[in-house]
């Protein structure tokens, strides 16, 4: 089981207005349903439609804060970019959305071997090789 202990009040919050679910470990986790996974916490299911909104949650909790469009003024972002530079700067990062039926990566580095084997290397497509 993963430790959720390092969840603020001001994160759960976040969480619940992303739609984002609790999280599970990569292994235990259900990959045909949609998700933003991130190494450190582990997969957090959303509905359709709210992935990018999930990564930009999870940037902002990276930077001490709880909104996307908080990181994305701090960062100098469009609101929508804050979900792409979530996934091009942080290891171990990838989401799967039910419209593409693969998991985005940024690249082949994002991902560990364990990770990679997990998701099965076929289903994985890189956004940027």
């Amino acid at each position: 089981m993963l430790d959720i202990s390092p969840f603020t009040d001001e994160q759960w919050w976040a969480m619940c207005d992303a739609n984002m679910s609790l999280p599970e470990p990569l292994a235990k986790a259900d990959l045909t349903k949609p998700f933003v996974y991130e190494r450190r916490f582990g997969v957090f299911y959303v509905p359709f439609g709210y992935h990018q909104l999930a990564m930009g949650t999870l940037l902002a909790f990276q930077h001490g804060l709880t909104k996307p469009g908080q990181v994305a003024e701090l960062l100098n972002l469009n609101l929508f970019g804050t979900g792409g530079h979530w996934l091009e700067h942080t290891e171990g990062a990838c989401f799967f959305s039910s419209v593409g039926r693969t998991f985005q990566v940024w690249n082949p580095r994002s991902l560990n071997a364990i990770e990679r084997r997990i998701l099965g290397v076929k289903n994985i497509t890189y956004i940027c090789s």
